[in-house]
């Protein structure tokens, strides 16, 4: 690792560590149906303050909020770190999720809610680092089904999971979801998404999805952000969650850069999975 990418490195770390958490303050990824969903429900709960963001400007969630500029936007993020009580202030801003890192040099949500159908922690985490050098410092893996250590590798994650879980498992894309749904089934949008057992299709669930895939974690290197219920149907990542494992995952890529010659093949791949008590997404990803 050259001195100039290790001083911004850690210059990035240092300004993210120093980003306060917002209490009250909700940013939602994606104005379609989830991201409307939840504008009527902040409303209706009068949540302090809620940012929904979509590329799309006409996208649904904008006809129920205030729409706002980049300058306003952020002026209201600096303004919601002192709003007390009920004020319900929910705003609308058109977007690229690949821009998020911007928005959160305000400040941290304290949730933020994934609404497009991407995996939208991938998404953030190869955008945040990517703006501390010139080149991508990380990158999602997709597999050559002849290269007999990846191929091993993600096999390996597999043979850790139980067979129930895993609805769809990619070694090209380097991707593992997971359901407790199978194929052709589909959850009702006010489902709850309780622990133990499924009373939409009858089903027992020993443990739930994030805890089948922390267990992972002594065995491989990567970061589980569990998606918690906001409201039936509808999850969000806690913000402090968000940023400590932020703040690790460049710890990390600052380890492995200073390491010239790696041991293992597991020394520059990890995992990023987003899940909750009955579905998750993983993706495999590597220190480039």
């Amino acid at each position: 690792m050259t001195n100039e990418l290790l001083s911004s490195l850690n210059r990035k770390m240092a300004e993210f560590s120093s980003l306060p958490v917002i209490d009250g303050y909700y940013l939602v990824l994606g104005g379609g149906k989830i991201g409307s969903d939840f504008a009527r429900y902040a409303k209706e709960r009068s949540f302090p303050f809620v940012v929904i963001i979509d590329v799309d400007e006409v996208a649904e969630a904008s006809k129920s909020s205030v729409v706002v500029d980049r300058d306003e936007l952020f002026r209201q993020i600096h303004n919601s770190r002192r709003l007390k009580g009920n004020v319900n202030n929910v705003f609308f801003h058109c977007m690229d999720v690949c821009d998020v890192p911007e928005i959160l040099e305000a400040g941290i949500p304290e949730y933020i809610i994934p609404a497009v159908p991407i995996h939208a922690v991938v998404n953030m985490a190869i955008d945040m680092l990517g703006s501390i050098s010139s080149r991508p410092l990380i990158s999602a893996l997709c597999i050559d089904e002849q290269d007999e250590k990846l191929t091993a590798y993600f096999n390996g994650i597999l043979s850790q999971l139980p067979e129930n879980i895993v609805v769809f498992s990619s070694l090209t894309g380097g991707v593992i979801m997971f359901s407790y749904a199978k194929i052709g089934e589909i959850c009702p949008d006010q489902c709850i998404g309780p622990e133990k057992y499924c009373y939409n299709f009858r089903r027992e669930k020993p443990e739930t999805i994030t805890a089948y895939v922390r267990k992972l974690l002594p065995l491989y290197t990567g970061w589980v952000f569990e998606s918690c219920q906001m409201k039936p149907g509808i999850g969000g990542i806690k913000g402090v969650d968000f940023k400590e494992y932020m703040i690790s995952l460049m710890e990390y890529v600052k380890a492995v850069y200073r390491i010239r010659d790696l041991p293992q093949i597991e020394g520059n791949i990890f995992f990023i999975a987003t899940t909750c008590n009955c579905h998750g997404i993983m993706n495999l990803l590597k220190v480039t």
